[in-house]
């Protein structure tokens, strides 16, 4: 098998497998070894046929254990090679039966496993296991709204709140290459193929200093390297069909890789949600080739497209569909890395093309950047790591009418957006002080800078340029061989967000500096923790976090009023304010991959804003309230069995608590401000597979999933509405506005070969 990218030095992992009547692998249990090892050595092992454990002349399945010796790849003059052949350690076979036979090759090496420890605060979602949670649809990025810390805007939508921070102040990236978003709009999965991704990093706040340009929290996807061997994969589900083919060529030395899917979820959505359609597709296309014995040139390109729909408000069946929300996004990147036995260095140029909006007016922008990333391991216990980055946006409006062909002029008062250059430059250091404590000082330093029209009659530009000076630090204190004491803090900085004319935010808007402005979004975040290891290969979490914005644009400050007489509305806001979340939040979990498997996430937080509020006599008040999406409780919890004969079932719950709001009296909004609460919502998502050996390396599986099963709506507000006529009294009613169910039913085939 290959060796693992990112992989250091020799490496030996322990498997515990499951070999069928058949032969085959059904259950890969990683007993020891270090993250990056165990996952390769098990997603191979999950591939191997042996030879069946015999109760006289009758196959049965057995247990039994395998070892796994990893070594780096030798030098050009010596054949290559990756890792040993396993050697076998069977498990005591019960009376009468004999074990599964496979070939020893050579007495295994005694090693030490050398991997890398993740970084500190981040939580990693291996793509082998949460493809197993249900509700994800099979899919890595779905399980991020699993872990503690986020709070969806609606249950069913891929738009967070991370830590408090809205959905636009969060980075989305795949290898470092910044995208839109890592989710199709509504029920969509990831704009990646699942079979591409290796894994998810999640960094709620605080993160490296690697990371920069958002005061939100991180989800940066990486994806598989190469695999040495033709492979391919393909799903056929109510809602979409996908695929993915790759295959290594001119023995080895390069690899080509394309994937896609097609989403059509149209006729079901109709069924549920009268009105709605919705549809979407992603692409990938990779290609590799090994220039030298450590250099690796890649070009990697993908996109994908979104379309959301309603029927004409005319009534009239007939009448075409009117867009309400459509995003495209297109990316190529070119890509060298020098891989050496004590660091690497990667360069690489990305350019991309971007549309996201609400008929008629849509935001485009067309980017191009650069990065590079260095790392060198000066000694044992020192490893020092840098780069830079530079991104040009140029950012444009535009309008479309339903007709094809047809384009409207940009209204003359509608604000031309900006072209943005951001660049900046990051280094920090993994430093081990002995064999219990490791420190990560890091710091950032980025140069913000804004183009934009005066006004929207008055086309002389303006320039603004803002430098940002983030510091970050973060440390691990090993407290006994079980339990460890996390630490972090940083300081971050994003571009203001400006208006995108009908564009929903806090969904989507377009970053830049307004003329006169030149206040960026600000973050203090610190966090303090600890990491349990368990018995039964648990691992449990503990994090308390806290986080003050300043500059902050979010939807509390678009708080618009229907008052007055006549009756207009009042926006007094379009203007930053500043936020505060804190809280505590709980993680315990045992890979989905086991057994019996299990995972619970706990946040109890508390996020608050600065929000506007309008009186009766016309007062514009200024509130410290909770913010619109601020949630008390959310509560996952999941739990996955393995059957027998390669049956799965598993399901989990998510509950949380109601969002504010604020009662409102004639129009205005009344004391106490979002001193109300919307109902608590809960849902239950099952998953339930039966999986064939398909070929000498391949499966098929037959799933059953459903998001939300128990069809539950969920509440998003109460209106107060009060009428008096002269000589009765006065009538007050209660309005309730509610969405969904938002539920998601699949059937499907799944096929790895």
């Amino acid at each position: 098998m290959p060796y693992p990218a990112g992989g250091a030095g020799d490496a030996s992992v322990l498997l515990d497998l499951v070999v069928e009547t058949d032969g085959t692998v059904s259950s890969a249990v990683v007993v020891d070894g270090g993250e990056l090892f165990a996952e390769a050595a098990r997603g191979a092992a999950l591939r191997w046929r042996f030879s069946p454990a015999r109760r006289g002349d009758a196959a049965v399945a057995a247990r039994i254990r395998v070892r796994v010796d990893f070594q780096p790849r030798p030098a050009a003059t010596d054949p290559p090679s990756s890792a040993t052949l396993p050697s076998l350690t069977p498990a005591p076979p019960a009376a009468g039966t004999s074990p599964p036979s496979a070939p020893v090759p050579e007495t295994p090496l005694d090693v030490t496993v050398r991997g890398r420890r993740r970084e500190i605060g981040q939580t990693t979602l291996v793509a082998a296991d949460v493809r197993e949670l249900p509700g994800a649809f099979g899919d890595p990025f779905r399980a991020v709204e699993a872990l503690p810390g986020v709070t969806p805007i609606v249950s069913g939508l891929p738009y967070f709140y991370v830590r408090g921070a809205p959905p636009n102040n969060s980075g989305y990236s795949v290898d470092g290459i910044r995208i839109p978003s890592l989710f199709h709009l509504g029920i969509g999965q990831g704009v990646l193929h699942p079979g591409l991704i290796e894994q998810v990093n999640f960094f709620p706040s605080a993160a490296p200093a690697a990371h920069g340009g958002v005061v939100g929290g991180i989800i940066a996807a990486e994806t598989r390297a190469p695999r040495p061997l033709p492979h391919g994969e393909a799903t056929l589900r109510l809602v979409d069909a996908g695929g993915l083919v790759e295959s290594p060529f001119a023995n080895g030395r390069g690899s080509a890789l394309v994937a896609g899917r097609y989403g059509y979820p149209g006729p079901i959505l109709r069924a549920i949600t009268s009105g709605l359609a919705l549809s979407y597709w992603d692409y990938q296309a990779r290609a590799t080739w090994r220039i030298s014995d450590h250099g690796t040139l890649a070009l990697f390109a993908f996109g994908g497209h979104d379309h959301l729909a309603t029927p004409s408000p005319s009534g009239d069946p007939t009448a075409p569909a009117i867009e309400q929300f459509a995003s495209d996004f297109h990316r190529l990147d070119v890509r060298y890395a020098h891989e050496g036995p004590n660091g690497h260095v990667r360069v690489a140029v990305t350019g991309g093309t971007d549309r996201q909006g609400v008929a008629p007016t849509y935001v485009t922008d067309r980017s191009v950047g650069s990065r590079l990333t260095i790392e060198q391991r000066l000694t044992p216990d020192l490893r020092v790591r840098g780069g830079a980055n530079v991104r040009l946006d140029q950012y444009r409006f535009h309008q479309k009418t339903g007709g094809p062909g047809e384009a409207l002029p940009i209204p003359s008062s509608a604000d031309p957006p900006p072209t943005n250059l951001t660049g900046g430059v990051h280094l920090d250091a993994v430093w081990r002080l002995g064999s219990r404590v490791e420190l990560v000082p890091g710091a950032r330093f980025d140069v913000f800078a804004s183009v934009k029209a005066l006004s929207p009659t008055d086309a002389t530009p303006v320039r603004t340029t803002v430098p940002a000076f983030d510091p970050r630090l973060s440390a691990r204190v090993v407290i006994t061989p079980s339990v460890a004491w996390l630490s972090g803090f940083g300081l971050a900085h994003q571009y203001p967000a400006l208006s995108a004319g009908d564009i929903p935010a806090p969904v989507f808007s377009v970053p830049g500096f307004a003329p006169g402005n030149r206040r960026l979004q600000a973050v203090v975040q610190a966090t303090q923790g600890a990491e349990v290891s368990l018995p039964a290969e648990i691992t449990a979490t503990a994090t308390a976090f806290v986080s003050r914005w300043s500059g902050l644009v979010d939807l509390t400050t678009a708080t618009c009023l229907y008052a007055g007489d006549p009756p207009t509305y009042h926006c007094p806001a379009d203007q930053p304010v500043r936020g505060h979340a804190y809280g505590v939040e709980l993680l315990a979990r045992r890979a989905l991959s086991r057994r019996l498997a299990g995972w619970i996430s706990y946040t109890l937080s508390r996020s608050t804003r600065q929000a506007h509020f309008v009186s009766s006599s016309g007062v514009d008040t200024l509130e410290t309230v909770a913010s619109e999406f601020d949630r008390t409780h959310v509560l996952n919890a999941a739990l996955a069995l393995e059957l027998g004969r390669r049956w799965r079932f598993g399901a989990r719950s998510l509950f949380y608590t109601g969002t504010p709001y604020s009662r409102l009296e004639n129009g205005f909004a009344v004391p106490p401000y979002n001193g109300y609460r919307n109902p608590n919502f809960f849902r239950l998502d099952i998953r339930l597979e039966k999986r064939w050996s398909l070929g000498k390396t391949g499966s098929l599986a037959f799933v059953v999933e459903g998001q939300n099963v128990t069809l539950s709506k969920e509440f998003t507000s109460f209106t107060r509405s009060c009428m008096s006529e002269p000589g009765s009294a006065t009538v007050c009613t209660l309005t309730r506005s509610e969405i969904g169910p938002i539920t998601i039913p699949s059937i499907g085939v799944e096929a790895v070969f």
